[in-house]
């Protein structure tokens, strides 16, 4: 049973800092975009990937603090310093996701 638990934990921990990396991504690709001069639709669509990105990974990160806590509690190891690196990520995509959704409303048409 607790090699069953070492794997969701692993797993959840990939999963999470995959999208985390995605959506990195997604936002250099949209900062470089700028730079050379992509079209205001391009810009859109990458603006909408990113929040819907983010709205994936805070699902999954949330989801995987309570695998941890519960994980944490199971087997007594000390889980605070990936709690804080999660809830530090939550807290940088949603800044990320305030300021593509105000993007997006000002390079929308009228």
């Amino acid at each position: 049973m607790k090699n069953r638990g070492r794997l969701i934990v692993s797993v959840s921990g990939r999963i999470t800092i995959f999208l985390y990396l995605f959506e990195l991504l997604v936002f250099m690709l949209y900062f470089t975009g700028n730079f050379q001069y992509f079209t205001d639709n391009n810009l859109i669509i990458l603006l909408q990937l990113l929040i819907y990105s983010t709205l994936v990974f805070i699902a999954f990160a949330v989801s995987y603090i309570i695998i941890l806590v519960i994980a944490g509690r199971n087997t007594g190891r000390r889980i605070g310093i990936r709690i804080a690196f999660t809830v530090a990520g939550i807290l940088l995509t949603t800044v990320s996701y305030l300021v593509a959704q105000i993007i997006v409303t000002g390079l929308e048409p009228v």
